[in-house]
């Protein structure tokens, strides 16, 4: 017998089935997807936000209504989804986070769901292994880089200043990502505790300024703890001197943050290997599969050099207690972390890595850096562009000799529709960013957005 809250199976095959016909609707439009669509009127965003009637409504005018609202904005499965930094999405992650949430086990504590807890735990440990932090490295599963910033953070404070941490000293540059202020003011740090350190022509922190700024700052009777790396920024892609840095945070004691939430994942390839060097020296690294790996969105991680750090900053009673909370041998994942209720995480990342392997993944990132330097290699040839940064991943940032055409470029390529892209400010000018992260980006998309571009130069 079932009632609303408990359909009977003929009850869940319908819905299965709906639910199954409308996604698959969506995804036999991918292919020829336009990257934006066209607004909502106020009228439909007021009836979305209708709330709740005491009666249920039909489940066919519910997805009908869900249809209206996936028509506006950004069209992330697009290939001409250039803005920002895309994510393509992942069938097989969409079942994955369906069967997470279907089984709706409890993975915070190892004892409620060991096998769950075990999965997840197998995933994190391959994610740590990526970055050459030693044997002791260990991860957790977040909802993305601004959790996985913040927890870094947390843990270093933790680490290097204790309980009194208001003479504490964060360095990072203009162009680290804003979550990281944000955290460090989340995690108790006033502002005038975050030093800007000044970038060089390409970009990337001035380690040489940034250890003169610890000295300093030494020498004035301040804590200096903490540096935070960029590899990868949101602005332009751009890879700090992450060995220089390693340097300079071993020489001052200083603990290395990198977020790598975009750039991380490019060490699967040889190109990103080289480009990152110098990661394995980071205490911490924020990395994002739901960027690299196309995972749904909600699933960050962070990287630490020993799974002690997280302990430390997050179970509350000290390393020394490492032998509680274990099941089997699988340490409870809430200790490790902020959240106590969490979803499922590890089945979003560890189905699709073992349905389709790691080479699947890691040839998307090898293609993204291909049609990212066929993009750069274009744009450097047009007449009032200004491309003075080869990407070192796959961003292609460049300006304008009048920022007024650059702005109009935009408008131009935006309002087309078919493929979409967004802008930053370096050092005040317009800078238009073409990011290659969706695997189903292809030349032929950048060629169409340069192709405007190009229009709007010419006038």
């Amino acid at each position: 017998m079932s009632t609303p809250l408990e359909p009977d199976a003929q009850q869940r095959a319908e819905l299965n089935e709906q639910a199954d016909r409308f996604l698959e609707e969506w995804y036999s439009r991918v292919e020829t997807m336009n990257a934006s669509g066209e607004p909502l009127t106020d009228r439909q965003i007021s009836d979305l936000m209708e709330p709740p009637r005491e009666q249920g409504r039909d489940f066919a005018r519910i997805l009908d209504d869900l249809d209206l609202a996936g028509q506006a904005g950004i069209l992330h499965p697009s290939s001409g989804h250039m803005s920002y930094i895309p994510n393509g999405g992942l069938y097989t992650g969409a079942i994955a986070e369906q069967l997470a949430a279907g089984l709706n086990r409890y993975t915070g504590v190892a004892g409620a769901a060991p096998g769950m807890t075990a999965i997840e735990t197998g995933v994190t440990q391959w994610v740590a292994g990526l970055f050459g932090m030693g044997e002791s490295a260990a991860a957790i599963l977040l909802s993305g880089g601004s959790t996985a910033n913040l927890t870094g953070i947390v843990a270093a404070r933790v680490n290097r200043l204790g309980d009194h941490f208001d003479d504490g000293v964060i360095y990072l540059t203009a162009h680290t990502h804003h979550s990281v202020a944000k955290a460090a003011r989340i995690a108790g740090f006033r502002n005038d505790q975050i030093r800007i350190v000044p970038v060089d022509a390409d970009l990337r922190m001035r380690v040489d300024v940034m250890e003169e700024m610890v000295t300093q700052d030494t020498e004035s009777g301040l804590r200096p703890f903490l540096v935070v790396a960029s590899a990868g920024t949101t602005d332009t892609g751009t890879v700090d001197d992450l060995e220089a840095i390693g340097a300079v945070a071993k020489r001052h004691e200083l603990w290395m943050h990198t977020d790598a939430a975009y750039g991380g994942f490019f060490v699967l390839t040889e190109r990103g290997r080289k480009a990152l060097a110098g990661i394995g020296e980071s205490d911490s690294v924020a990395v994002d599969p739901h960027k690299g790996l196309s995972i749904p969105f909600g699933v960050g991680a962070l990287v630490v050099r020993d799974q002690n750090y997280l302990l430390d900053a997050n179970y509350g009673r000290g390393a020394y207690l490492n032998h509680e909370e274990v099941t089997q041998g699988l340490r409870d994942i809430s200790s490790l972390g902020p959240e106590l209720s969490r979803p499922f995480r590890g089945l979003s990342v560890w189905l699709p890595l073992q349905l389709h392997g790691v080479a699947p993944f890691r040839k998307a990132l090898d293609d993204a850096l291909d049609v990212a330097e066929h993009g750069y290699e274009r744009v450097r040839q047009l007449d009032g562009i200004r491309a003075n940064w080869k990407p070192d991943l796959s961003i292609v940032a460049f300006g304008f000799e009048d920022d007024t055409v650059g702005r109009e470029a935009m408008r131009r390529v935006n309002e087309d529709r078919v493929t979409h892209i967004s802008s930053t400010e370096v050092e005040g000018r317009f800078i238009l960013r073409l990011a290659v992260l969706n695997r189903r980006t292809t030349i032929e998309d950048v060629d169409h957005a340069i192709d405007m571009i190009q229009k709007a130069l010419i006038g």
